[in-house]
């Protein structure tokens, strides 16, 4: 018998003999130990066949698999089959695609642990909701299918949480669901209203949990034990052998994606594990992606429409704050919102504020010569962090520690130009003393629990200002939030990106609808030097579908998703004299492909580049990048396959294939 064995690397199934004394115990989704180079490795059986009889295993140099550690398969088969798809989807490999899928301790032999969070069940009691009429149609529509896609497009506030605690209800009760949440600190306050329904059938997973947690979390699922996983990413492939819908919250969010190794998409994983299972799929989101709505509108997906608030609650109020002609303290604090503040704190609520850019300062800058601090190893600017006096890189995770004198000039007049979330914090704290204030960022969130406190004291309401990254917009409730703000809305708007102006309106849309979501009506307030970018219309009247209506047409004209496919594939260089020599060869050969009689051409695919990458060198490397475009995935993914081929001969280049890339930096 022969066997082929996946590990948790670079690669597909190496194929192995199996010893007679094993046959009766090896099978698809057991862990093995195998002979792998010049040691041993576990790996997981992927598939087995019988020996032909004409099979010389002799010639054929195989080794044999030395023992079978598990008395039942570990991975089912049916996430194998994922596994596998994922692996062929995103032009990667099988190996690769288990490393995302099944915790890495499996493989090297970790033990299980215990979770640290202690949950008060006096507190976690179901609230008694009464569903307005929109809802009850949404999750009738839902209930009655056995299979396909909905796309409940509903306003902030407007309920899609209850929708999805009652459609896994209905579902029959050997049935699981996996619930996709974008961020890990939106994680909190689902369990939390997961668990007042499901009690103990619930359980959180990702990558904040330690190596045992995940360990403990996964077993339990695979065995049985829980109904409802709700996670991040990779709970995409909870083991669940009975599944019945997957939930992804917030389907919008770029953080689905993967952006180094594996690039997949959890989002687009789900969607092909729904049909490869048989199994219902709920997209949620205030803003949908402009390919899903494309989706609901065309009849491709089915669509759900909830246009208002809980009990009738008022979206709030948005002021757009012109920068250019407003009073204000500092560079990056208007008058309008200070005072805002203050009324908000003095009315005993509590407010939100975003600032997209963390550290101190984004510039550190000599104003004698103009240098900028830029890091070595990438081809962007350092951020001054004031709490560890250091330049940070937040590409490579590099750092330097600034002096007093320029290198350039040797002058002494240096400054740090622009805010990020530290400055905020610094000077909203200096303007408003006695304010109860936390920040919520990656820098604040290190520490394992961290989410979890900072969510619990702003429901406590422990704190009277949460400011953070994007990480505060996204899928929180917090009843006494009135005031939401954006302090820089143009770094979301400036992006070299054709999505940039998708991504802002989603971001300022979802931020002001943490506002107003209790008693109280809410008002969101954003500030911009930019106030005619044509976004502000749209966020102001919370108008999706015109904002829609705008960016499809712009779409539609440059051919642009959803009218069209993308697949962007980046080489990545040592040396930049090489980059620039080795691209001229690139560039020939796929200007040959590229002719109008060619394959390519024929099957509808259209290449743009070599052209040098918008940050050009990451970690020391030199970046070059193409973007094929074209009507049909496959047709792209072999257009793909051939170029690689082409360029197989090619030296001293690292290649990286990002199929439906949504950040072209």
């Amino acid at each position: 018998m022969l066997v082929d064995v996946l590990f948790p690397i670079h690669a597909d199934a190496f194929t192995y003999f199996v010893p007679e004394d094993l046959k009766y115990k090896v099978g698809p989704g057991v862990r093995v130990l195998a002979p792998f180079k010049r040691g041993k490795k576990v790996g997981i059986v992927q598939s087995k066949e019988p020996r032909a009889q004409n099979q010389d295993l002799n010639k054929m140099k195989l080794k044999s698999i030395e023992s079978v550690l598990d008395d039942e398969p570990l991975v089912p088969e049916k996430i194998l089959k994922l596994i596998k798809w994922v692996g062929e989807y995103y032009m990667s490999t099988s190996g690769l695609a288990l490393k995302n899928a099944v915790p890495s301790a499996f493989f090297t032999g970790k033990k299980a642990g215990r979770s640290r969070i202690v949950y008060d069940e006096e507190v976690i009691k179901a609230k008694v909701v009464d569903l307005n009429d929109e809802q009850t149609r949404a999750l009738g529509e839902i209930n009655s299918a056995d299979k396909g896609v909905f796309l409940a497009h509903g306003v902030t506030g407007s309920g899609k949480t209850e929708i999805y605690i009652r459609a896994i209800k209905a579902l029959p009760p050997e049935r699981e669901a996996v619930v996709l949440v974008p961020e890990i600190a939106i994680t909190t306050q689902m369990i939390d209203r997961f668990r007042a329904h499901f009690g103990e059938s619930v359980v959180f997973f990702h990558s904040g949990l330690s190596v045992g947690e995940r360990i403990t979390q996964w077993r339990r699922m695979r065995n049985g034990e829980v109904r409802v996983v709700i996670g991040v990413r990779s709970a995409v492939f909870a083991p669940f052998n009975n599944l019945g819908l997957i939930v992804i919250d917030e389907e919008q969010e770029a953080s689905y994606k993967q952006f180094e190794g594996l690039r997949y998409n959890a989002r687009d994983t789900a969607l092909a594990r729904a049909q490869l299972e048989g199994v219902k799929v709920i997209l949620g989101s205030a803003t949908p992606s402009m390919e899903a709505y494309f989706n609901a509108r065309s009849g491709r997906i089915r669509y759900l429409e909830l246009t208002q608030r809980i009990e009738q609650r008022p979206l709030p109020g948005v002021d757009i704050i012109d920068m250019t002609k407003e009073e204000k303290q500092t560079f990056s604090l208007s008058n309008k919102l200070l005072e805002a503040l203050k009324e908000n704190m003095g009315n005993n609520h509590q407010s939100l504020i975003m600032l997209n850019r963390r550290g101190y300062s984004p510039f550190f800058m000599c104003t004698d010569c103009g240098h900028t601090y830029k890091c070595p190893a990438c081809s962007i600017t350092l951020i001054y962090h004031k709490d560890t006096n250091t330049l940070n890189c937040h590409y490579c995770g590099s750092y330097l520690n600034p002096q007093a004198m320029c290198p350039t000039c040797k002058g002494t007049r240096i400054k740090h130009l622009g805010t990020g979330t530290q400055r905020a914090e610094e000077e909203i704290q200096s303007l408003m003393p006695g304010l109860a204030f936390k920040r919520m960022d990656r820098d604040t969130t290190q520490k394992k629990l961290s989410h979890y406190r900072i969510i619990r004291q702003m429901e406590e309401k422990k704190i009277d200002v949460l400011l953070g990254t994007q990480m505060v917009a996204k899928g929180h409730d917090f009843p006494d939030v009135t005031l939401s703000a954006v302090i820089s809305a143009d770094i979301a708007l400036n992006m070299p990106d054709f999505r940039s102006a998708e991504r802002a309106f989603q971001l300022f849309t979802q931020l002001a609808g943490r506002a107003g979501r209790g008693e109280v009506p809410g008002r969101a307030y954003i500030q911009t030097y930019e106030p005619e970018h044509y976004v502000f219309d749209f966020v102001r009247s919370h108008d999706y579908k015109g904002f829609y209506d705008k960016e499809i047409e712009l779409r539609k004209e440059l051919s642009y998703p959803p009218f069209s496919r993308l697949l962007r594939i980046i080489f990545s260089f040592k040396n930049k004299g090489d980059a620039g020599k080795t691209v001229k060869v690139i560039s020939g050969r796929i200007r040959r492909m590229n002719q109008a009689s060619s394959p390519l051409a024929r099957g509808g695919v259209e290449i743009l580049g070599p052209a040098p990458a918008p940050v050009e060198k990451i970690r020391n490397l030199w970046r070059w990048h193409i973007i094929m475009k074209g009507k049909n995935a496959k047709a792209l993914r072999q257009a793909a396959a051939v170029i690689l081929e082409k360029l197989k001969d090619v030296k001293n280049m690292k290649i990286d294939i990002d199929v439906d890339p949504i950040n072209m930096l």
